[in-house]
Formats: C-alpha cells, structure tokens, sequence
C-alpha cells in the first residue's frame, strides 16, 4: 500500500544527492507519485522552478544546515544516496570517512530526531569481495576490498544497529553496476556510461578489461526498486541486492555498436576495478516484488532515444 505511512506528513521526502546521476531520476519519479521532494545537494539544482520540488544547495556534511532544512519541512522519509564516489574514496579515504560514514551517521541520528518514520540507503555491491562465490547473497557482505565498500558497508552496519533498538526503519539497496545518461564519474562508468556516453559523441572507446564479466543495472531499474523499498509496508530483510543483466564488457561494447553502428573501439587491456557479475535478486523479488525491466537492448535503446531526444531530462513537471 503506497504513501499510508506520509499522509499525515504532507508525504514529504528528503532525497540527499537529489541532483546527481541516480538522484536526478528518482527525484523526477518521486514528483510524479506525488510527493513533495526535499533535496539537499552541493550543485546547483538541475530541475526548473516547482513548489513540487525544495532544493537546497548544501554540503551533507553540514548538519547544522540540514538540521534547519529537516525542522522546516519534517520529512516522513529519507532517502540518503550523498556519497564520494569509489576512485575519489580511494584518493581522500579521511574525506570519504566524513562523508560517507561520519554523514550517514549523523543523517540518521538527525532523522530519529525529526521523527523520519523510514530511511533508505544507497549501498552498492562494493560491499562484497570481488571473488565472492557466485550467485552472491546479501550475507556475503563484509570483505571489501574498496575503501568505498568499507564506507557502503559501515553505514548499513550503522543503520542496522539502529533498526535493531527500533529508533528508525532503516532499509539499504545493493544495487550491481548501474548505468544510464549523466553517469560520468566513477571507475565502472568506464565500461558502462561511458561507453554510450562516447559512441554518441563520435569519440573511440578504449575497452580496459573486455573479458571481465559485469552486472550492469540500469538507471531506471535501480530507482523503480529504491522506490519500491522506501514504499513497501515491509521489508523483512531490510538490505536487498539489485540485479540486472550478466555480460562480459567486450559484448556490453558490441551490443551498444549494434545500436549504434559508428561505435568504434579499441581493446587495450589492464587491471580495472571489478565487482562481483552474479548477484542474487531473490530477496527482493520474494519480499518486494521487484524484478527489473530495462534488460540488454531495452536498457540500451532506452539510453539512446533519452540522450538523443535532447529534452530537459528532468523538467518534467
């Protein structure tokens, strides 16, 4: 049953990150289900003027500034997507601590202040050693090998022991790879975004590690399941992978030249990152019903025909 929890509270959502890759489209979802989306982000908003929308450029780091913007409009929910991404956590691994660990904890703690009935995570499948037996289940967690993963894992070790005492509701997403336009930054966009990114543009692709095996998720898929789990009545198991398709990088390169027939690329082998290619959806298909949509040629044509339709992506109210 959707919203039941955030009638009383106007259904007011606070979405930190809301103007990046992944928040940008699920801040975009969340106004079409018809709530009233509280953004705190340090760049500037990427949405046209809407009372649908309260944007505030902030550092999540600030609490005292997200504190005020929590007291004025008491969000029935949170979703907490802020974070460094893996190859600038490895650069800084003290401002990831800040600002993926120290920030989480402090989100949450301002969250059972504010009375927040439900907080949701973005974790990531970082949390699990790359050499994990395969399917990967959510128990497996624990052997990063990123200083990324450590501070994705840290905080849904800290959510936990909340949700334990029963302070707050607290849910994680696990999702595998995930791609889809205005993904630009992180080491996976590489062999993803990028990918499309720079057959669009005309420009080669240089293919790193064309036999690695990747679970790619597309964007959309990953922000349907976040939705799904921030507004499921439970959710039993509370962290839950997201999964989408299985596919060696050199065939992810093919699949896009078929779409996109001027691809052209180049293999030069080298160690990249890697994370784990079979992940087990089971949990959240089996509890939240969940299974994800944009496969293959469905994710890739949808990227193109978003790209190249050169709309406002996200002004849309």
């Amino acid at each position: 049953m959707k919203h039941d929890l955030f009638l009383a509270r106007d259904m007011s959502v606070l979405v930190t990150g809301g103007g990046g890759f992944i928040g940008r489209f699920l801040v975009a979802e969340l106004v079409k289900r018809g709530y009233h989306v509280v953004v705190v982000d340090r760049t500037p908003s990427p949405f046209k003027e809407t009372p649908k929308i309260s944007y505030y450029l902030a550092d999540i780091t600030a609490s005292l500034a997200v504190n005020k913007i929590m007291a004025k409009h008491r969000p029935s929910m949170v979703i907490h997507l802020a974070a460094m991404l893996a190859d600038a956590c490895e650069l800084d691994p003290l401002a990831a601590t800040r600002v993926n660990i120290e920030s989480t904890h402090n989100l949450i703690e301002l969250s059972i202040t504010h009375g927040v009935e439900r907080f949701v995570f973005m974790s990531s499948a970082s949390v699990y050693h790359p050499d994990t037996p395969e399917p990967v289940r959510e128990e497996d967690a624990g052997r990063p090998i990123s200083y990324y993963g450590v501070t994705k894992y840290a905080g849904e070790l800290i959510g936990m022991w909340y949700a334990r005492r029963g302070l707050v509701d607290f849910r994680a997403l696990r999702p595998t790879v995930v791609f889809g336009p205005g993904r630009f930054g992180g080491p996976s966009a590489e062999y993803s975004s990028l990918v499309l990114e720079r057959a669009l543009q005309g420009k080669k692709v240089i293919v790193k590690n064309p036999e690695d095996r990747v679970n790619y998720i597309y964007v959309r898929d990953t922000v349907d399941a976040l939705v799904r789990l921030a507004e499921a009545e439970r959710a039993p198991s509370r962290i839950y992978n997201a999964d989408g398709f299985v596919s060696k990088v050199i065939d992810f390169v093919l699949l896009v030249k078929r779409h996109i027939p001027s691809l052209e690329y180049e293999v030069t082998p080298q160690q990249t990152v890697r994370y784990p290619a079979v992940v087990d959806g089971t949990r959240i298909r089996s509890e939240l019903g969940w299974t994800p949509r944009y496969l293959y040629e469905k994710a890739i044509e949808d990227y193109v025909e978003t790209v190249r339709k050169g709309e406002e992506l996200f002004s849309i109210y």
